[in-house]
């Protein structure tokens, strides 16, 4: 059961459902377990370790080079500065990130908030070299920007990574990756209204951008044929 006091910021907060990411059963899971299971990188804690330390690396590194990212002076800050800014912002919604996974968690909150942070800042890294790399696939002096990227480094290993990020368990709540994006590049939007990573995930599974508000994206959205919503999932 889910603590009322867990719900109750789910509730408050409005973008995230409590419960939105969800363990499979021990009936769907069946003999295949594996096939549940992230094969190159895992996202938020249900999964945390299941990969190798060399994966758990490459997401430090994808970290501080999104920390790292500006586009204009105002952005420009020491990337030291926005983790603190991101810490500070993930810290505010424990409840609503326990209420996102059902309330069974057992992380003490500062270990919470940084599997959130260093997910997040690795999964917005990883959507945008994905992103940059769709836009520079005719231009040939471009299309070698991230060729010494492992993870980037061949149209399998892509294919594999991108079903890793779109399993059920293997979530953060999307409302962490508005976050911390809004922390490396600022808006005077507001946040329900911001759909810049949105619009990269779309961008990203092949939809076109988003041109109405948004508080939540469904799978439908990505997956043409789904008809089931998925709110508050990244």
């Amino acid at each position: 059961m889910i603590p009322m006091e867990v719900m109750l910021g789910s509730l408050i907060h409005g973008e995230v459902e409590a419960c939105s990411i969800s363990r499979v059963t021990d009936e769907l899971r069946g003999p295949n377990e594996a096939a549940f299971k992230p094969k190159e990188v895992s996202i938020g804690p249900l999964h945390r370790g299941t990969t190798s330390q060399v994966q758990e690396k490459i997401k430090w590194h994808y970290m501080r080079e999104f920390l790292n990212r500006q586009q204009t002076q105002q952005q420009n800050r020491r990337p030291e500065q926005r983790l603190r800014e991101c810490g500070n912002d993930i810290k505010k919604l424990h409840r609503v990130i326990i209420a996102s996974y059902g309330g069974n968690m057992e992380s003490e909150p500062e270990e919470l908030a940084e599997i959130m942070i260093v997910d997040g800042c690795f999964l917005l890294e990883l959507l945008m070299r994905l992103h940059d790399n769709m836009g520079n696939q005719n231009d040939n002096a471009s299309s070698s920007s991230y060729s010494n990227d492992p993870l980037l480094e061949n149209e399998e290993k892509r294919v594999s990574i991108l079903n890793d990020i779109t399993m059920l368990e293997n979530q953060i709540p999307f409302i962490i990756l508005k976050k911390l994006y809004r922390k490396v590049f600022p808006d005077d939007i507001k946040i329900n209204d911001d759909k810049r990573v949105a619009n990269i995930v779309r961008t990203v599974f092949g939809c076109t951008a988003l041109s109405w508000p948004v508080g939540y994206w469904s799978a439908s959205d990505v997956y043409p044929n789904c008809s089931q919503q998925v709110e508050g999932q990244a």
